[in-house]
Parts: C-alpha cells; sequence; structure tokens
C-alpha cells in the first residue's frame, strides 16, 4: 500500500471512529493529527510510559503513567508528568515484584478517566512516542473504548522499531535482549537510568528517540513518514 493509500485509509478509519468517541476523546477527534509528511523537527512529540498489572490489555488495568514533551528536538523537562492510576482490581504479586507498586499506593490515587481527561488534550495535534508502542496504544486504547466509546488512533513512533530497523540497515545478528531500551540507549552512549518507573521510562525513551533521530537525520529534513511504526 502506498502513502496516499494509507492516508485515505487512516483517514476514513479515523472519521468513523470520531462519529462514535464521546466525551475527551471526541474533543481529540476534532483537532486534525499531524501530517505524515511534516519534517520530525517541526513536529511535538508525546513520550508516554505505563507501568502495568499485566501485559493483556483485555484483564490487566494501567496502574502508573509517566510522559513528557519533545519539542524542537529537545526534551521538554518542564512537561513531564507522573502518576499513579487506580485499578478496579488488586494488584498482583507477580507485577508488583516488577514495578514496585502496591495496593496500598494506589488506593487513593486517580482513576483511569481521571487520567486520560488530562493526558488526550496533550496527545491531541501531536504524535505518540513509546518503546514497544503495542504495550501504550493496547492500553490507552481498550480504555478509551470502554470509557468514551471508541479506540484510541493517533500517528506513533516506536523506539524499538527504530532500533530494530538499524540493526537489519547494519546487517548485525539480532542478540537477545538487544532491543531493550537499556540496550538500545548503550548503542547510542547514552547513560542508565532505573527502570520500570513509567515517568523515568518516557525520558528515557525521549532520549534515545532524539539519539536515533540525530543520527538518521543531523540536518533536520526527515519527515515523520519516514518513522512511523
Amino acid at each position: 500500500m502506498g502513502l496516499h493509500e494509507k492516508i485515505t485509509d487512516s483517514q476514513l478509519y479515523r472519521r468513523w471512529i470520531k462519529k462514535r468517541a464521546q466525551g475527551p476523546l471526541a474533543q481529540f477527534y476534532g483537532i486534525t493529527p499531524v501530517a505524515p509528511e511534516r519534517r520530525v523537527s517541526d513536529i511535538e512529540f508525546v513520550a508516554v510510559d505505563l507501568e502495568t498489572t499485566g501485559l493483556n490489555a483485555k484483564h490487566d488495568e494501567i496502574i502508573s503513567i509517566g510522559w513528557v514533551l519533545i519539542r524542537n528536538r529537545g526534551v521538554d523537562f518542564s512537561s513531564a508528568h507522573h502518576s499513579l492510576v487506580r485499578p478496579t482490581r488488586d494488584v498482583s504479586e507477580s507485577s508488583a515484584v516488577i514495578h514496585g507498586i502496591l495496593d496500598s499506593h494506589v488506593a487513593e490515587a486517580p482513576d483511569i478517566d481521571t487520567i486520560l481527561r488530562q493526558l488526550l488534550p496533550i496527545l491531541a495535534g501531536r504524535v505518540l512516542l513509546a518503546h514497544h508502542a503495542p504495550i501504550e496504544l493496547g492500553f490507552l486504547g481498550r480504555a478509551c473504548k470502554r470509557l468514551y466509546g471508541a479506540p484510541l488512533q493517533m500517528p506513533t513512533v516506536d523506539t524499538l522499531v527504530l532500533g530494530l530497523r538499524d540493526i537489519h540497515r547494519q546487517g548485525t545478528p539480532l542478540k537477545s535482549g538487544a532491543l531493550k531500551l537499556q540496550n538500545l540507549r548503550k548503542t547510542h552512549n547514552l547513560p542508565p537510568y532505573r527502570a520500570h518507573n513509567a515517568l523515568t521510562d518516557a525520558i528515557a525513551t525521549a532520549e534515545l528517540f532524539l539519539a536515533q533521530i540525530n543520527k538518521r537525520d543531523p540536518k533536520g529534513e526527515l519527515e515523520l513518514d519516514r518513522v512511523l511504526r
């Protein structure tokens, strides 16, 4: 499928979703999405990371979220935001071991509806950035459909996919763990960070993306379509 067909298909799907969206998601779809032919250097991105009770968006829930904006090819730390999220069920021991979030931590946290009412206006008219984006898209989309009647569809860049493309382009074998966020950061000489904190991971993803883009596009002429997932 060519670029024109992709755009047409995406626009038709977006119009179909927009008719069904309610509340803040309807307002989100009222804002024109970023055109794929725009230059990456001219676009604002929202790096998002989630901590969840598991990996299945149909059954598990978001319990922590962090985001930060990229503007003018730099991380806007003043936009950084982190929040715990109150789930509808108890946090399992198996997930708590990974992220350290317990039931007592999220008991008084805002629910996902409150969080999405903050996040959706920030995402509108920007590009979502994530590491292994199907997780973020799956959980956020599932929550949007449950609360507002339609899924979340928006331009998305995945730093894991960009890392995989780099490895293929270099012709090197794909080693186990090579696509983990911390390992891809190492390949770009970025410092280590504390994993499994949603905001820290979002910032780490933003920094990795900027390194990936600077390597691809030192003159700032790369179009968004070249890096979309």
